[in-house]
């Protein structure tokens, strides 16, 4: 996919926008604070309806505003064309559009405009909870098989309806949990599945591409860890129900799966630098993107990078400037506070336009 151009009005610090990108690379250069992740935000939210980073709409608009809008022309890989729009106003659901089509399920877009960011946040993918790396699995699989993101959502609400069950005083009635749990294991079957076919296949090119980016002869690996490798759902929910009504939730299931990672034969957590740390988290970012492009020739991720240079030691930054550089990556856009730093990227491209944003404001100031 090629993002052509993109408007926004009122969105985050940003007032007003319109611009129009290099089908190949695109930087944004500013101090912090002026509105380059949010620029990034903004294309994020037109790929998965929702920001990277706010959990509520409300927080998207910016201060003193009622609404904000967003809009992106694209093109794919085939010469299509699509024009995806998205509008939020307050105490108002929002609505998306594409070509001009209201669409009424958010599901039914999510892959439409496949992309991957990787921001200092991502972090939490190697230091945070088991619950990032699940988010993680999630938005890569939901972005090529909408058999899984139907059975996620299911899940993930029948999940809700079965702990409210559990935290009743008064004993569930035994038919309607029955079939709760009767969904939850079906479901449950079908996520298992995407995900063990999903690390299975991921993890080489994670490897590969860890060693691209590190200078040091380092072996990582990755285990997936889940209550559906001993079998069927419904048998567990049924024996753990008295336990799990003392708790007041669902203590087995996949919504408790986790991916276990590893350097040198240990976890991650315990072992790693904070420079080892860091690339871990990008080469699994990395992969991500790549993963995705084998799932289609026609709609090639968006690439989208946001200032993840800082705090690295030059040796690591040159080997991801080199990886970026060189690898078939489609259209990237990438943020930093050094223009400086992001030289020898623009030296190696033909095509490629610069930014400068300050205070919300974002010009072009040079391009290839």
């Amino acid at each position: 996919m090629i993002l052509r151009s993109l408007s926004l009005l009122n969105y985050k610090n940003i007032s007003s926008a319109d611009l129009s990108f290099s089908p190949m690379v695109n930087c944004f250069v500013g101090d912090n604070g002026m509105g380059k992740t949010n620029l990034l935000d903004a294309i994020y939210y037109l790929s998965f309806c929702k920001s990277a980073r706010s959990s509520t709409d409300v927080t998207n608009v910016k201060h003193g505003e009622q609404a904000f809008m967003l809009q992106g022309l694209y093109d794919d890989d085939a010469g299509g064309e699509d024009k995806i729009a998205i509008g939020y106003q307050e105490g108002r659901r929002k609505q998306l559009r594409r070509n001009g089509k209201d669409i009424k399920r958010f599901a039914e877009h999510i892959g439409t405009i496949p992309l991957v960011m990787i921001s200092p946040s991502d972090s939490e993918l190697v230091t945070g909870g088991s619950d990032n790396r699940r988010r993680f699995m999630d938005t890569v699989i939901a972005q090529y098989d909408a058999t899984y993101l139907e059975a996620l959502m299911r899940y993930e609400k029948t999940l809700r309806q079965r702990n409210a069950l559990l935290k009743k005083e008064e004993e569930p009635e035994a038919d309607v949990i029955s079939i709760i749990e009767d969904m939850m294991s079906r479901d449950a079957a079908i996520i298992y599945q995407g995900r063990k076919l999903f690390v299975e296949t991921f993890t080489a090119f994670f490897q590969d591409i860890y060693c691209e980016l590190c200078y040091d002869p380092e072996q990582v690996n990755i285990v997936y860890e889940s209550h559906g490798s001993r079998g069927e759902l419904k048998p567990m929910l049924e024996q753990y129900r008295s336990r799990e009504r003392l708790v007041g939730y669902t203590l087995h299931g996949i919504h408790k799966d986790d991916l276990l990672l590893y350097i040198n034969g240990y976890p991650v957590k315990q072992e790693a630098s904070q420079g080892q740390t860091k690339t871990y988290f990008i080469a699994l970012k990395l992969a991500q993107y790549v993963y995705l492009r084998t799932k289609s020739s026609l709609r090639q991720p968006l690439l989208l990078l946001d200032d993840i240079f800082d705090k690295l030691d030059a040796g690591r930054v040159e080997n991801i400037i080199r990886y970026a550089a060189e690898a078939q990556f489609g259209q990237i856009f990438i943020t930093d506070t050094s223009k400086e730093r992001l030289h020898p990227i623009l030296q190696s491209q033909h095509n490629y336009k610069l930014f400068t944003v300050k205070d919300g404001e974002i010009h072009e100031t040079q391009k290839g």
